[in-house]
């Protein structure tokens, strides 16, 4: 049976004027997507742990041998999580088993679906802490990111460094008990622009200015979970934005 989804209505330009509290649903039980959507899916990363504990199996060789390369055993079980969930995901929008999805990437590493399923899908994830998040959406580029709030991070210091003028100007109007969540609204702002161009925290150079491309963008705030701060950023307005819980 098919289950309620929430929509926020219009994509929003301001990245500081946003409602997050809207509620994440169950997903319906056939995926489609049509251009305009934005689909949001969550999950928390220990509970994919207990339920799924040989995630694994599904992944390319090549996924394993980078998962195989993070020392951090609790880097390389989110990778390995995260990837799993990512092709379980987009078998559902794809109509095909998850391991039959085969991934290209572009110089600076951002996976894209391979020409072979001759799909519009555009996707992109973050994670951070014990909550993950993938983006997709249909003809349109994406990216997104997720920050936990860390209450010991020099926020200060990395924005002197890498923020340009109209982001520390930005940061200084917010009041001081707010500056720190300041700081995360505008850093995913920034990664998730990056992300969606391809490029990625490698091209986070200090004071790097948003292209043109970037400033024509449209951003959203999305309320993930308590302590949490995750921004998506389209390259063409966003009409309605369906966000679900992941649960395989």
């Amino acid at each position: 049976m098919m289950v309620s989804v929430a929509y926020d209505v219009g994509c929003n330009k301001d990245p500081d004027v946003h409602s997050e509290m809207t509620t994440w649903q169950s997903p319906p039980r056939k995926l489609t997507i049509r251009a305009g959507e934005l689909h949001l899916w969550r999950f928390e990363l220990a509970c994919s742990a207990e339920k799924n504990p040989n995630q694994e199996i599904i992944l390319s060789a090549d996924e394993l041998a980078r998962a195989e390369r993070l020392f951090d055993p609790l880097k390389k079980q989110g990778f390995i999580f995260v990837r799993s969930h990512l092709r379980r995901l987009l078998g559902e929008y794809l109509k095909i088993a998850p391991d039959l999805i085969r991934f290209r990437y572009n110089e600076a590493g951002k996976p894209f679906l391979a020409e072979e399923h001759n799909s519009v899908l555009f996707f992109n994830l973050s994670h951070s802490g014990s909550w993950a998040v993938i983006a997709v959406t249909s003809g349109a580029d994406v990216g997104i990111d997720l920050e936990k709030n860390d209450p010991e991070l020099n926020f200060q210091q990395l924005a002197d460094h890498y923020f340009n003028v109209t982001e520390k100007t930005r940061l200084e109007k917010y009041s001081r008990i707010r500056q720190r969540r300041g700081f995360y609204r505008l850093w995913t702002e920034k990664e998730a622009v990056l992300k969606m161009e391809g490029s990625g925290f490698a091209e986070l150079k200090p004071g790097k200015r948003l292209s043109a491309i970037s400033e024509r963008c449209y951003l959203k705030k999305v309320f993930l979970a308590p302590a949490y701060v995750a921004t998506v950023a389209t390259n063409t307005e966003i009409t309605s934005i369906i966000k679900s819980s992941f649960s395989v």
